[in-house]
């Protein structure tokens, strides 16, 4: 079993906002061999007080409250949150084995991390979505990175960590396009959860004028079970805080390997997506 905190900014369900971290969670909640132990907020696809009482929403009509959901960084600089704590007794609880799955901006990480020092030792490893090696455009739209930038000197420190950290960049998540013919295969699920997620690809067609949306946040979650999905790539970063305040990913050029994978390539896409789907099916929503 992959014991996982899951720290997010979720906002599935809430109008004109991003939908793969609700996909991710309950991606997370149908595999067998994901211990979830508890979510974590933070700011960044929507505020704060948008972000959590969605989430706690979320959980509470699966039928989870069982499950602990934490409040994390409303914003950059935040100081030590209830999230922050939670990540840190939890990774001190179980040396080695914890796995924090973040796919939203790092400070609840960087909290964690200031109350205990020994935090990221603590870590089996950090699986993260953010930053881009060029400037992304979707459709006839350029597009920001909105991770990494939205707190540079936490995003430093993380991929800076002594834990193994597994990065998905911008490149390779488009290489996981959701389309038309994903959604209709959603037969399983009711037609309100269903909702958002065509609203998602409507609203792509309209503004990006594509009719697919990307599954940013399911690459590094689906990595945590299925690696031999994805081609390895262990790097060194050379991003100063001023690059990662745009989100950019800067290689270091004939250095040694770091601790940061940054995958460059979906193995299977087709088997990518079956992954997916069973995992989904598992949760009847």
């Amino acid at each position: 079993m992959n014991k996982v905190v899951f720290d997010c900014d979720n906002t599935m369900g809430l109008f004109t906002k991003e939908v793969d971290d609700g996909l991710t969670l309950y991606y997370l909640l149908g595999r067998p061999d994901v211990d979830l132990l508890g979510i974590t907020t933070t700011f960044g696809n929507g505020p704060l007080d948008k972000v959590h009482p969605r989430t706690v929403k979320m959980v509470a009509d699966l039928g989870r409250e069982d499950l602990p959901v934490k409040l994390g960084a409303a914003h950059r600089h935040q100081g030590v949150t209830p999230a922050a704590r939670f990540l840190a007794e939890t990774a001190a609880t179980c040396p080695g084995e914890l796995i924090v799955l973040a796919t939203g901006p790092l400070g609840n990480l960087r909290g964690a991390h200031a109350l205990d020092p020994n935090f990221y030792n603590n870590l089996k490893g950090i699986y993260c979505m953010g930053g881009y090696l060029r400037p992304v455009r979707l459709g006839r739209r350029d597009v920001k990175e909105l991770n990494l930038s939205a707190d540079p000197e936490a995003s430093l420190e993380v991929l800076n960590a002594p834990c193994q950290v597994t990065l998905m960049n911008a490149q390779i998540c488009l290489q996981a396009p959701f389309t038309w013919r994903d959604f209709r295969k959603l037969t399983f699920w009711s037609r309100k959860t269903r909702r958002p997620i065509r609203e998602w690809l409507i609203l792509h067609m309209i503004f990006c004028g594509i009719g697919n949306f990307y599954l940013w946040d399911l690459l590094p979650a689906v990595c945590i079970s299925c690696p031999d999905l994805f081609f390895n790539n262990p790097v060194s970063l050379e991003s100063s805080l001023e690059d990662l305040e745009s989100g950019t990913l800067r290689l270091r050029e004939g250095a040694g390997v770091s601790g940061v994978n940054m995958p460059v390539l979906i193995r299977d896409l087709d088997k990518f997506k079956n992954v997916l789907f069973q995992a989904w099916r598992q949760v009847p929503v």
